[in-house]
Protein backbone atom coordinates (compact mmCIF):
# COMPACT_ATOMS: atom_id res chain seq x y z
CA UNK A 1 0.00 0.00 0.00
CA UNK A 2 2.86 2.38 0.85
CA UNK A 3 4.46 1.84 -2.57
CA UNK A 4 1.14 2.60 -4.29
CA UNK A 5 0.83 5.80 -2.27
CA UNK A 6 4.39 6.79 -3.21
CA UNK A 7 3.55 6.17 -6.88
CA UNK A 8 0.42 8.34 -6.64
CA UNK A 9 2.23 11.19 -4.83
CA UNK A 10 5.14 11.02 -7.28
CA UNK A 11 2.83 11.05 -10.29
CA UNK A 12 0.83 14.04 -9.03
CA UNK A 13 4.06 15.90 -8.30
CA UNK A 14 5.28 15.12 -11.83
CA UNK A 15 2.03 16.34 -13.36
CA UNK A 16 2.30 19.66 -11.52
CA UNK A 17 5.99 20.01 -12.38
CA UNK A 18 5.26 19.27 -16.04
CA UNK A 19 2.62 21.98 -16.06
CA UNK A 20 5.19 24.43 -14.68
CA UNK A 21 3.37 24.82 -11.39
CA UNK A 22 6.06 23.38 -9.16
CA UNK A 23 5.66 19.81 -8.07
CA UNK A 24 7.31 20.68 -4.77
CA UNK A 25 4.27 22.62 -3.62
CA UNK A 26 2.53 19.24 -3.57
CA UNK A 27 5.48 16.90 -2.93
CA UNK A 28 6.80 18.60 0.20
CA UNK A 29 3.50 18.61 2.15
CA UNK A 30 2.66 15.11 0.91
CA UNK A 31 5.98 13.65 2.10
CA UNK A 32 5.59 15.40 5.44
CA UNK A 33 1.89 14.75 6.10
CA UNK A 34 1.43 11.32 4.53
CA UNK A 35 4.83 9.73 5.18
CA UNK A 36 5.97 11.66 8.28
CA UNK A 37 9.25 12.79 6.73
CA UNK A 38 11.06 15.74 8.36
CA UNK A 39 10.78 19.08 6.58
CA UNK A 40 14.49 19.20 5.77
CA UNK A 41 14.38 15.74 4.17
CA UNK A 42 11.22 16.74 2.25
CA UNK A 43 12.93 19.82 0.86
CA UNK A 44 16.12 17.95 0.00
CA UNK A 45 14.10 15.22 -1.74
CA UNK A 46 12.22 17.88 -3.69
CA UNK A 47 15.47 19.50 -4.83
CA UNK A 48 16.88 16.18 -6.07
CA UNK A 49 13.61 15.40 -7.87
CA UNK A 50 13.61 18.89 -9.35
CA UNK A 51 17.06 18.36 -10.85
CA UNK A 52 15.82 15.34 -12.80
CA UNK A 53 12.43 16.87 -13.68
CA UNK A 54 13.98 20.22 -14.54
CA UNK A 55 16.44 18.62 -16.95
CA UNK A 56 13.67 16.76 -18.76
CA UNK A 57 11.46 19.85 -18.92
CA UNK A 58 14.40 21.96 -20.11
CA UNK A 59 14.88 19.80 -23.20
CA UNK A 60 11.17 19.88 -24.04
CA UNK A 61 10.92 23.66 -23.59
CA UNK A 62 14.14 24.20 -25.53
CA UNK A 63 12.91 21.99 -28.37
CA UNK A 64 9.80 24.20 -28.57
CA UNK A 65 11.88 27.42 -28.45
CA UNK A 66 10.26 28.60 -25.22
CA UNK A 67 13.39 29.55 -23.29
CA UNK A 68 14.70 33.11 -23.15
CA UNK A 69 18.28 32.61 -21.97
CA UNK A 70 18.70 36.31 -21.11
CA UNK A 71 15.85 36.01 -18.58
CA UNK A 72 17.23 32.67 -17.38
CA UNK A 73 20.57 34.31 -16.50
CA UNK A 74 18.92 37.31 -14.88
CA UNK A 75 16.79 35.05 -12.69
CA UNK A 76 19.05 32.07 -12.04
CA UNK A 77 22.21 33.83 -10.87
CA UNK A 78 20.71 35.78 -7.94
CA UNK A 79 18.25 32.96 -7.20
CA UNK A 80 21.13 30.46 -6.96
CA UNK A 81 23.11 32.67 -4.59
CA UNK A 82 20.15 33.36 -2.30
CA UNK A 83 19.10 29.71 -2.48
CA UNK A 84 22.53 28.55 -1.32
CA UNK A 85 22.45 30.99 1.61
CA UNK A 86 18.97 29.99 2.75
CA UNK A 87 19.67 26.28 2.29
CA UNK A 88 22.57 26.67 4.70
CA UNK A 89 20.20 28.14 7.31
CA UNK A 90 17.25 25.84 6.61
CA UNK A 91 19.18 22.71 7.59
CA UNK A 92 19.87 24.31 10.97
CA UNK A 93 16.28 25.48 11.67
CA UNK A 94 13.84 23.38 13.67
CA UNK A 95 11.70 21.28 11.31
CA UNK A 96 8.44 22.63 12.77
CA UNK A 97 9.49 26.23 12.17
CA UNK A 98 10.41 25.33 8.61
CA UNK A 99 6.98 23.70 8.15
CA UNK A 100 5.28 26.87 9.40
CA UNK A 101 7.32 29.02 7.01
CA UNK A 102 6.43 26.75 4.09
CA UNK A 103 2.75 26.66 5.08
CA UNK A 104 2.70 30.45 5.41
CA UNK A 105 4.24 30.82 1.97
CA UNK A 106 1.66 28.48 0.41
CA UNK A 107 -1.23 30.28 2.14
CA UNK A 108 -0.06 33.78 1.16
CA UNK A 109 0.65 32.66 -2.40
CA UNK A 110 -2.73 30.89 -2.62
CA UNK A 111 -4.66 33.93 -1.36
CA UNK A 112 -2.77 36.22 -3.73
CA UNK A 113 -3.46 33.93 -6.70
CA UNK A 114 -7.13 33.57 -5.71
CA UNK A 115 -7.64 37.35 -5.48
CA UNK A 116 -5.75 37.95 -8.73
CA UNK A 117 -7.93 35.41 -10.53
CA UNK A 118 -11.14 37.00 -9.23
CA UNK A 119 -9.95 40.44 -10.39
CA UNK A 120 -9.09 39.05 -13.84
CA UNK A 121 -12.48 37.33 -14.10
CA UNK A 122 -14.26 40.59 -13.24
CA UNK A 123 -12.20 42.45 -15.88
CA UNK A 124 -13.03 39.83 -18.51
CA UNK A 125 -16.71 39.96 -17.58
CA UNK A 126 -16.76 43.76 -17.95
CA UNK A 127 -15.17 43.48 -21.41
CA UNK A 128 -17.90 41.15 -22.67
Amino acid sequence: MRNLLILIVSSLSGILAGMGMGGGTFLIPALSLIFGVSQQVCQATNVICFIVLGAMCFFIYKKNHLIDFKIVLLVSIPASIVSAIFTYFSVKINSNILKMCFAGFIIVFGVFYFVKTIVEMKKNKQKS
